[in-house]
């Protein structure tokens, strides 16, 4: 990398035909996607900046945005990153296993004490902090979903045969060697499903109040950390448990339970949950009785086996 009193960002569309002129619509949408990510990036490392945008040049297309922001040399890195997070295949599922989300904020907030002294580093270390920067950005769920977006506009518009998006300086040259994506590596970075991994909590409590006392799909209605909710009761033994043992459920009642949070990204990359459901009830607490159900039993059994052995592993 070299040092720059600018430092500039260079989405470069490459055509299956000799044209230099680009639809529109599909300009506008790549663009909102990569400004996204940009402006994501900068987010999650504290670095001020502004994209301003010249007038695009040909060699296929080529959009080009100036970068102002507090610290130059902070901008060269970032915008380093972001060029190789949106045009390299990172392997990587988006769910992090819990145990490893505490370990994920402290190696980004010492990238970030990193970014803060960038300023006396070589091009070399300037080069790794970058990559360590991307790696981080790679599992950051909106930048990935902006990401997925980005290729999904361009996979319909068949006049791009590749695309690359690089950080250059201001007499327009490369600051690191160039990173194609093909046409036929578009589908990689597309996500096939916006569908996240089911989240769990083993010892939810619900408070009920409304059960369903009636056969059909009907969603049960309670209150799940102060917040009312709907789930579906997809424990049917203790469905037919109501029926057959004439349960009563009394004010305050409330199920100690497995609940499943079903969750899904938005199109800007937010969480939303989308549903709730019990397939396990372990236990009924109602007033100071606790009837344990025999599922839950068998349950929490099975769970403390699962448990045991996984930390044989740890």
């Amino acid at each position: 990398m070299e040092v720059n009193s600018h430092n500039k960002l260079e989405l470069h569309y490459y055509f299956s035909d000799q044209s230099h002129d680009i639809d529109a619509s599909i300009r506008n949408e790549c663009e909102s996607e990569i400004l996204a990510i940009v402006n994501e990036a900068a987010s999650i490392f504290d670095i001020s900046i502004k994209l301003l945008t010249e007038p695009p040049i040909e060699g296929g297309f080529r959009d080009i945005w100036k970068a102002i922001g507090d610290n130059s040399n902070q901008l060269q890195v970032l915008l380093v990153a972001i060029g190789v997070v949106t045009t390299v295949y990172f392997n990587y599922t988006p769910e992090v296993d819990e145990r490893k989300k505490t370990l994920e904020e402290l190696q980004i907030q010492e990238l970030k004490h990193r970014l803060k002294g960038v300023n006396g580093a070589t091009a070399e270390e300037k080069f790794e902090i970058a990559n360590a920067v991307a790696i981080k950005l790679s599992k950051n769920l909106k930048i990935i979903k902006r990401k997925s977006n980005f290729y999904s506009h361009l996979s319909h518009y068949p006049k791009v045969s590749s695309i690359s998006l690089n950080a250059i300086n201001e007499q327009t040259v490369m600051t690191i060697k160039e990173t194609q994506v093909s046409r036929q590596a578009f589908y990689k970075f597309i996500l096939s499903t916006n569908k996240l991994k089911v989240m769990e909590d083993h010892t939810a409590e619900i408070e009920i109040i409304s059960p369903v006392l009636k056969d059909g799909n009907y969603k049960w209605k309670g209150v799940y950390k102060e917040q009312v909710i709907s789930f579906n009761m997809t424990d049917n033994k203790f469905r037919d448990s109501i029926f057959i043992d004439g349960f009563n459920f009394h004010a305050g009642t409330s199920i100690k339970c497995l609940l499943q949070v079903h969750r899904e990204l938005d199109e800007v990359g937010e969480i939303k949950i989308k549903g709730y459901s019990v397939p396990t009830v372990i236990e009924i607490l109602d007033g100071s009785t606790v009837h344990k159900t025999k599922q839950g039993k068998a349950y929490l059994h099975a769970k403390a086996m699962i448990d045991g052995q996984e930390d044989l592993f740890v």
